[in-house]
């Protein structure tokens, strides 16, 4: 029962974590909180639910692509139509354009498909691992496994490779990565792409695990989110994996050995004590380089 539960845990956090990888990513490039990126999360849902109605049967791969593709478009539009005109305004002015974009996606969600739940049937199951008398989820272990292999994919990208020392330079010193020949509107513009990409991986995985989508689920999956980054430490890309983990691991042990009703009352207090005690996060003082 424990494992099983850790397991659930493990693979509800590492979704947790992508997201909150995205936040943390555009945080350290613009020090600015991207308010919509939980709707970018929700409306790739239903973009997804309506490729599956046009073809349905779609390979799972097929669908996973298909959703990292359109997030990452919907965070190419966003940064050039609502945040790249007023990146010299005062820092409220990108705030309240990112506020803006979360309405016009929620509300245009609403008027696609209705405010009700509707169901996000991805058809993938995957054969279940049999350890003794115990079964576990073979859906929620690949599941595990992917966004595990996002991070390292992502981790060798941002640390190894030319154009990730490009954007962490960027989120270092713009002023001076430009005079040093980096393009850093592009960064930028590639550090929405990639924040946004990951909660399109996010999305297609929790519609594999739940199977559901309506207009409110990004507003609550990003709020879980961002504690995540707070937890871990914002601006820390490790701190957002490892807050992301924990929050998880919490909630689904909350939800089997205590009470579903319990969930956010634990989460939101372990995540006080957590600021009380350690005010930069878990990983918040151990990085000096947040990118």
């Amino acid at each position: 029962m424990l494992l099983e539960q850790l397991v659930n845990g493990l693979t509800l956090g590492g979704v947790y974590a992508l997201i909150a990888l995205g936040f943390t990513l555009i945080f350290g490039v613009l020090k600015l909180m991207h308010i919509a990126h939980g709707d970018v999360f929700m409306f790739t849902g239903y973009l997804v639910m309506t490729l599956i109605g046009i073809y349905a049967h779609l390979p799972f791969p097929v669908l996973l692509a298909a959703g990292i593709a359109v997030a990452a478009v919907l965070g190419l539009l966003t940064e050039r139509l609502a945040f790249r005109p007023y990146r010299q305004a005062h820092e409220i002015v990108p705030l309240i354009s990112g506020i803006g974009v979360s309405l016009i996606l929620q509300n245009a969600a609403i008027l696609l498909w209705g405010p009700e739940q509707h169901t996000l049937a991805i058809d993938w199951k995957p054969a279940d691992l049999v350890i003794g008398g115990l079964r576990i989820s073979g859906q929620r272990i690949w599941i595990l496994g992917i966004t595990l292999g996002l991070m390292l994919v992502f981790n060798y990208w941002i640390l190894r490779t030319r154009t990730g020392r490009a954007l962490r330079a960027t989120a270092s010193d713009p002023q001076t990565a430009q005079l040093m020949g980096i393009p850093t509107e592009r960064m930028i513009m590639l550090t929405f792409v990639v924040g946004s990409a990951f909660a399109g991986a996010a999305s297609v995985l929790v519609g594999a695990l739940y199977g559901a989508i309506f207009p409110s689920l990004g507003f609550s999956v990003g709020l879980k989110a961002f504690a995540a980054t707070l937890m871990g430490g914002l601006g820390s890309l490790s701190g957002a994996v490892a807050g992301g983990v924990a929050l998880g691991v919490l909630e689904v042990l909350t939800a089997g050995f205590l009470n579903v009703a319990y969930q956010d009352l634990v989460e939101m207090t372990v995540l006080i004590l957590v600021l009380l005690l350690r005010p930069n996060g878990l990983l918040g003082k151990r990085v000096e380089e947040k990118l």
